[in-house]
């Protein structure tokens, strides 16, 4: 499985479906292997019984036997071997010392010096006369030659002994003289064939091409290869089985006990990252870059900064997130990157104890280099200096809180009003008014109130003219006379009873009568109260039309639709939400559907409920009984590992 890695499921991490982590151990627990044409592995163990492939080479063997190099690795038998102080030795053994010869014999320096001490056969005193020492060299000897001579005569000569010519030589064996290994007697038999070996048999049972040798129980014999190369086994020879019975885990013997996949569990655990095989951790000294979210369970968080002068934290305090520099007035800025450049948008000058926005020199606890907008503003005002009138623009509307003022000066004469036309005060309160009154203008006579009028005088024009009494009046239709003292209540489609402050009269289809009830607006069915949309009988609230929530929608009960459309689904309720389908859901993209963040957990059977179920090419479980994920493929269900 070169470039590939199994998928598992880690029992012990909820089920998750993970890949083999490189080392780990795959747990075939209550299964087997099917099916496999080759197993390639180091080695293989079954039944506690280790299985190692032979190379075929006689260096692999063990237990080999010592097979001699040179004459240096044979025992002596009678035929001693070749060395010069054992010729050195013999030498001495054979000269003898003769009339006026003296010999001299120097074991240390391997030397034998002869001296003439007395007379020659050719005179008295000194050397003979015929002597020739040409080319006299250390550790040379004087020896008599028939034919040394000068003149090619006898004479006394400078040279070394050759061993022809010494007398009275034992008879050595060849090999004494040639060192060949071929001149040896009693020569072990060497292993030139692998079938040379006693505890190997090759020939009453001749190999074949990509078999290996295989101990039977009494010697080593081909057999064919079940880890790697060869033809394989017969699969229907071993022991009178098929493969579906070999194959099968639960019919081994002497099962070992399986890793529990525990880390715990694991003995000579590394204590490095090098340990683990990563040899390209990073270092204190080096960049990282990571392609995804990073979590940090500790609320210690991140320091950043290698030298005292420059550190900065963030981290977790008091339930707070703190962003802290460390070292003593250390400034503090933010930058941004507008179109080009870089901008700091944030300064904290922590000496003065000042906060500059978009401004990198704070004259001021808050300088702020532009616009300040704020909705609501708390303080006494004293110290709001420097703020002129055209600088003050109206942004928004006070309508809640009365504004005090003492003085108010507009800027300029007869320039600015105060209200406008489209936007009027309710109300003016004052006890003197001075102008000349020409554009008092829209101003309804009901208005006027707390003025003396005298309608009867010249400076009112256009008086209508007001009736004395109802003779005075033209009858419209449904004119109405003599209704006085009346009740809302004596009305004949008006039911009232036990009437409360608050209650509103409702119309009741049902009666026909307008009837007293809890106030609130209602249409139909429908009750509005305190911010509760609800129906008075209980009756579902239909909306035949369209609706744009403006704003987020709370369910606290089920949600059903024909179709949901959503730009993301996010859950961050207590429990495990749930999707419910009284027939199939399907998931349709453009391109994929990716699951990120999170295992895919299939459903479990057992393999009698898997059976029950009516299964399409493609469909997926796990099946609890074999413990394995099953496909339904090609009609019919097979396991995925």
């Amino acid at each position: 499985m070169a470039n590939r890695i199994p998928l598992i499921v880690d029992r012990d991490d909820q089920n998750k479906l993970k890949e083999l982590p490189i080392g780990d151990n795959l747990d075939l627990t209550g299964s087997g292997i099917v099916g496999a044409g080759n197993i390639t592995a180091t080695g293989l163990t079954i039944g506690g019984i280790s299985y190692n492939p032979f190379s075929g080479s006689y260096n692999d063997l063990t237990d080999k036997p010592s097979v001699a190099a040179t004459t240096s690795d044979l025992p002596e038998g009678t035929n001693q071997y070749f060395t010069n102080e054992r010729v050195d030795d013999r030498v001495n053994t054979i000269l003898r010392e003769g009339t006026g010869i003296d010999i001299v014999y120097d074991d240390l320096n391997g030397t034998i010096t002869i001296t003439n001490t007395g007379t020659s056969s050719g005179g008295s005193g000194g050397l003979a006369p015929a002597t020739n020492f040409d080319g006299l060299a250390n550790n040379q000897i004087i020896k008599y030659s028939t034919t040394g001579g000068t003149d090619g005569g006898a004479a006394w000569i400078n040279g070394s002994i050759n061993y022809s010519e010494v007398v009275g030589t034992p008879s050595l064996a060849t090999v004494a003289t040639t060192g060949s290994y071929n001149n040896l007697t009693n020569k072990p038999t060497l292993v030139d064939d692998i079938s040379d070996l006693a505890d190997v048999d090759t020939i009453s049972n001749p190999p074949s091409t990509g078999q290996v040798l295989k101990w039977d129980g009494t010697k080593w014999a081909p057999a064919d290869d079940i880890t790697s190369g060869g033809g394989g086994l017969d699969a229907d020879t071993l022991d009178g089985f098929d493969g579906s019975y070999y194959l099968d885990y639960n019919n081994f013997s002497n099962k070992p006990t399986l890793f529990d996949t525990q880390f715990s569990s694991l003995t000579g655990t590394p204590t490095t990252l090098s340990g683990y095989g990563i040899t390209d951790a990073i270092s204190i000294n080096q960049s990282y870059t990571q392609n995804g979210s990073i979590t940090i369970n500790d609320d210690n968080g991140i320091l950043i900064g290698g030298s005292s002068t420059n550190k900065v934290t963030l981290a977790v305090s008091g339930g707070n997130v703190v962003l802290q520099t460390l070292v003593n007035e250390q400034d503090f800025e933010i930058k941004v990157k507008p179109i080009s450049g870089t901008v700091t948008a944030l300064k904290v000058d922590t000496g003065p104890g000042r906060i500059g926005i978009y401004n990198i020199n704070p004259g001021r606890t808050l300088d702020v280099s532009g616009d300040v907008g704020a909705t609501e503003y708390f303080g006494s005002g004293a110290n709001l200096t420097g703020i002129t009138l055209d600088k003050v623009t109206t942004e928004g509307s006070e309508t809640s809180n009365s504004v005090s003022f003492g003085n108010v000066t507009p800027f300029a004469t007869n320039t600015y009003s105060l209200g406008a036309s489209n936007n009027k005060y309710q109300n003016i309160y004052a006890n003197n008014y001075y102008g000349s009154g020409l554009n008092l203008t829209d101003i309804p006579f009901s208005g006027i109130t707390g003025v003396s009028i005298d309608y009867t005088g010249s400076t009112i024009t256009n008086k209508p003219s007001i009736p004395a009494n109802t003779s005075d009046l033209t009858n419209d239709s449904g004119f109405l006379t003599a209704i006085t003292g009346q009740d809302i209540g004596n009305l004949q489609n008006v039911d009232i009873t036990s009437v409360q402050n608050g209650h509103v009269l409702k119309y009741n289809s049902t009666s026909g009568n307008w009837e007293n009830g809890v106030g609130g607006s209602s249409v139909g069915n429908f009750t509005l109260n305190a911010s509760v949309i609800s129906t008075d009988d209980s009756s579902l609230i239909t909306i035949v039309q369209p609706v744009t929530m403006q704003s987020d929608l709370t369910v606290d009960g089920n949600l059903t639709a024909q179709k949901f459309t959503a730009d993301s689904f996010e859950s961050s309720g207590v429990g495990t939400p749930q999707i419910d389908s009284a027939s199939s859901i399907e998931l349709i993209a453009q391109d994929q559907v990716k699951i990120t963040n999170s295992p895919l957990r299939l459903a479990s059977f057992t393999s009698t409920e898997r059976d029950a179920l009516t299964p399409g090419n493609g469909d997926m479980i796990y099946n609890t009984t074999t413990n394995k994920f099953q496909g339904y493929a090609n009609g019919g269900w097979v396991n995925l590992h």
